[in-house]
C-alpha cells in the first residue's frame, strides 16, 4: 500500500472535500485496478476516477477508462510520473488531490501497441532493456532505475529497425527507439520534446548511442527538453506505424513485456477524457 495508506487522512484535511462524495479502493494485485474501473463504469455512479499510484497504476486505470465519459485524474506516488508531469499535475499528494477537483477537462490521445495501450512513453530499445532489469530489482524508485540504466549503458548495443509509416520505409540503427504520447519518461527526463497529447500523433524517437565524451552533454539536453538539437537524435511524428527488427523486450509506460516483431502502432485521437489540473 505504501504512501497510499496516507490518502484517507490527507483527504480529510482538505476543506474542499467536505461536500464531495467519494469512495476509496485499494488494489490488492496487478490488474486489480482495471477490474475496479470496469466495475465502476458498469455502476454508473462516478463522474471521475482518480489513480493514486505509480506509472503502472496510472496505465491500468487510464486505459480502462478509454472511450468513457468518466474523467480521469492522477495523484502521483511513483518514481517517474511522466504522464502526470506532462499534464501539469503536482508530484505532491495534497496539491494533486486539490487539482483533481478541477472543473476543466480535455481529451487526450492514447497509443495502441499490438493491442495494448500506452498513455505515456513506450519503447523497444535500451529503455525497454532497462525496464526489464528494473523489474528484477527488489528496491523500487528513481535510484534503482538509474542503477539499472547505468549497469546496461555500455553493454547494450545499437540495433537495426525497419519503420514503415505513411507508405514510407525507414531503416535505422539506434540505441533508443521510443514511442511517445507525452514528452517525458518522468522526473523531467524528456525523450520527446515535441510531443503533444492532443495532436493525434505519436512521436517515434530515434536516438543513436552518444559517444563517451558526449554523455554529459547528452544528459544536459535530456533533462532540459533539448534533445531535438542533437545531431544523433531524430523525432518522427505519425498516426500509425509498423516497426520490425531485433525485438523481444518491450516496455509500455515503464512496465516490461515480451513482444516479438513486428510492432504495430496506432494512435487513438482524444480517446481519454482527463481532468485538466489548475496550475495554481
Amino acid at each position: 500500500m505504501g504512501l497510499g495508506k496516507e490518502l484517507p487522512e490527507k483527504i480529510r484535511r482538505i476543506p474542499a472535500y467536505e461536500h464531495v462524495c467519494y469512495d476509496i479502493e485499494f488494489t490488492k494485485y496487478a490488474g486489480h485496478a482495471r477490474k475496479l474501473v470496469e466495475e465502476a463504469r458498469k455502476s454508473g455512479k462516478y463522474t471521475r476516477i482518480v489513480a493514486v499510484g505509480g506509472d503502472g497504476t496510472v496505465n491500468e486505470v487510464g486505459t480502462a477508462l478509454c472511450g468513457s465519459d468518466i474523467a480521469f485524474g492522477v495523484v502521483s506516488l511513483g518514481s517517474g510520473n511522466g504522464f502526470a508531469r506532462h499534464l501539469g499535475y503536482s508530484v505532491f499528494m495534497t496539491r494533486a488531490l486539490k487539482q483533481v477537483l478541477s472543473d476543466r477537462f480535455i481529451q487526450v490521445d492514447v497509443l495502441e501497441i499490438n493491442g495494448k495501450y500506452s498513455l505515456n512513453v513506450s519503447g523497444v530499445g535500451f529503455d525497454a532493456e532497462v525496464a526489464h532489469e528494473f523489474n528484477q530489482l527488489r528496491l523500487r524508485g528513481v535510484f534503482s532505475y538509474i542503477y539499472a540504466a547505468f549497469k546496461l549503458w555500455f553493454r547494450y548495443p545499437e540495433k537495426k529497425y525497419r519503420i514503415t509509416s505513411g507508405g514510407k520505409v525507414m531503416t535505422v540503427s539506434c540505441f533508443i527507439l521510443s514511442f511517445a504520447n507525452s514528452s517525458q519518461y518522468g522526473n523531467n527526463a524528456y525523450i520527446a520534446p515535441l510531443a503533444s497529447m492532443q495532436d493525434g500523433l505519436m512521436d517515434i524517437c530515434i536516438l543513436k548511442r552518444p559517444a563517451f565524451f558526449e554523455i554529459l552533454w547528452f544528459l544536459l539536453f535530456f533533462v532540459n527538453s533539448k534533445l531535438y538539437k542533437l545531431s544523433y537524435f531524430k523525432e518522427l511524428q505519425c498516426e500509425e506505424a509498423v516497426v520490425e527488427g531485433d525485438i523481444e523486450r518491450v516496455h509500455i509506460d515503464g512496465d516490461a513485456y515480451l513482444m516479438p516483431s513486428p510492432i504495430r502502432l496506432k494512435m487513438h485521437k482524444g480517446g481519454l477524457k482527463v481532468i485538466s489540473p489548475k496550475k495554481k
